[in-house]
């Protein structure tokens, strides 16, 4: 954090991002108490994402995971009266970074951004940005039709 920089590794991936920090985040992060290996913890000092391992009584094991982040976000967005479309949830908003970082016309930085091992992947969460093609589009043609007037 010194670096202004956050290593993170994308457990579904394994793929390593090195991503930089605002240094407003810099600042709040340092006045947090350090709980454990964690940055932020539930309120009862759980991690805000958990895997749970039970057994039944035939010893086979079951592993589930309980995200108390997705679950605060829906209690708030219901809470809140907004309404939203069918399915809509908080890792909406990674699709939702993944189209604005689109605009930076960089597809393999959304890629990195992501932990994505392919760009294939990382496509598939970026919106449509019909905008940005249209005028990418009549941007090129300056260069390839001669305008006579």
């Amino acid at each position: 954090m010194e670096s202004g920089r956050v290593n993170l590794s994308r457990k579904k991936t394994g793929i390593a991002r090195n991503l930089p920090l605002w240094p407003e985040t810099i600042d709040a992060l340092k006045t947090m108490p350090k709980l454990g290996e964690l940055v932020f913890y539930t309120k009862r000092g759980n991690p805000w994402v958990r895997v749970i391992k039970t057994t039944d009584g035939k010893n086979a094991v079951k592993y589930s995971r309980y995200d108390a982040v997705s679950a605060m976000f829906s209690k708030l967005l219901k809470k809140s009266g907004i309404k939203t479309e069918r399915g809509v949830n908080f890792y909406t908003l990674r699709r939702t970074a993944a189209t604005l970082a689109a605009r930076s016309g960089d597809p393999f930085a959304v890629q990195r951004l992501l932990g994505h091992a392919d760009l294939k992947m990382a496509t598939t969460y970026v919106q449509d940005v019909s905008e940005q093609t249209d005028r990418i589009i009549n941007n090129s043609r300056k260069f390839i039709v001669q305008d006579d007037s």
